[in-house]
C-alpha cells in the first residue's frame, strides 16, 4: 500500500480549487444571476398578464357580456393603448389567429378542446354537436402541466383578422396558418418574412398526409406539428408541443 501511495497524484479537493488566485469567478456568478433576474421578470410579466385577463373575464361575467359569446371572454371594447410600431409585445391579453377556413385542422370551434385539454375534435364533429352560434373568440389557457408553481396565462383566440383594430395587432403573438397565401392579404406587415419574425406561426397536419401538403409551408418560417388520425392519446403531445414553443417565443420577445 506504501508502494501505491508513494505512485499517487494527490488531488485538490473543492474548496482548494476555489481558492487558486488564477481563477475568477465573479463571472460565473454575475451570468448565473443575470438569468435568475430575467427569470423572475418574465415570471412577474405573465403573472400580471393572467392578472389582467381574469380582471377582464370576470369583468365581463358580471357584465352579462363574453368574448363573442364564449363564456371565458371579455369585453373586447376595453383594450390597451399599443402601437404598432417597433411591434414590442405589450402587457394584456394576448391574441392568437386561426384559419376561418374549414379545411385546417385547428379551428375557433375545435381550438379550446385541442390547447386546454389536450383533444383534437375536428371541426365538422364539433360544429354538429354545438347548440350556439359560432363564436367570434374564444379564451384559452394551459391547463396540463406538471408545473404547479406555473403561472396559467390566457390568450384570447380569433379567426377575423380583419375585425382587428391597429393596436390589436401589438398583442398578436401567434397563427395556425392554412398554408394559403391569401390568409395574410390585408395583414399589416412588408411580407412573410416579417410576419414570422414578429408571430410565432403554426402549421397542423395529419401524420398519414403527403409531404406534398406541407411544401408551401416549409418556406415560411413556422412549426409544423402533426396530429394522428386516429391515435387520439398523441393529442396531448401535440398540444404540449404548441405550447412549448409558444412559451419559448413569448421568453425571447420578452427580452426584446
Amino acid at each position: 500500500m506504501s508502494l501505491i501511495y508513494a505512485n499517487e497524484t494527490p488531488l485538490k479537493d473543492r474548496e482548494s480549487l476555489l481558492e487558486r488566485k488564477s481563477r475568477d469567478f465573479y463571472g460565473v456568478l454575475v451570468a448565473s444571476t443575470r438569468r435568475e433576474e430575467e427569470s423572475q421578470r418574465f415570471e412577474s410579466q405573465h403573472r400580471k398578464d393572467g392578472l389582467v385577463a381574469k380582471s377582464r373575464l370576470m369583468g365581463a361575467d358580471e357584465r352579462g357580456i363574453g368574448c363573442g359569446g364564449d363564456e371565458l371572454g371579455y369585453d373586447s371594447a376595453a383594450k390597451p393603448k399599443m402601437h404598432l410600431k417597433g411591434r414590442k409585445i405589450r402587457e394584456g391579453v394576448h391574441i392568437i389567429l386561426v384559419p376561418s377556413a374549414f379545411q385546417t385542422l385547428i379551428t375557433i370551434y375545435n381550438v379550446k378542446e385541442f390547447l386546454e385539454d389536450g383533444i383534437y375534435i375536428p371541426t365538422d364533429v364539433k360544429v354538429k354537436k354545438m347548440k350556439r352560434p359560432k363564436p367570434e373568440c374564444v379564451t384559452v389557457q394551459k391547463k396540463f402541466s406538471t408545473d404547479r408553481n406555473r403561472v396559467m396565462t390566457a390568450y384570447e383566440v380569433r379567426d377575423k383578422p380583419s375585425a382587428l383594430k391597429a393596436g390589436d395587432w401589438d398583442r398578436v403573438v401567434a397563427v395556425f396558418v392554412l398554408g394559403k397565401e391569401w390568409q395574410f392579404k390585408d395583414w399589416p406587415f412588408k411580407d412573410r418574412v416579417e410576419i414570422f419574425n414578429k408571430i410565432i406561426g403554426f402549421f397542423m397536419r395529419l401524420e398519414d398526409d403527403s409531404v406534398e401538403s406541407a411544401k408551401i409551408v416549409k418556406q415560411w418560417n413556422v412549426k409544423i406539428i402533426s396530429i394522428s388520425k386516429n391515435k387520439r392519446h398523441k393529442d396531448r403531445a401535440a398540444a404540449l408541443e404548441v405550447w412549448d414553443r409558444l412559451e419559448e417565443f413569448m421568453r425571447s420577445r420578452s427580452h426584446t
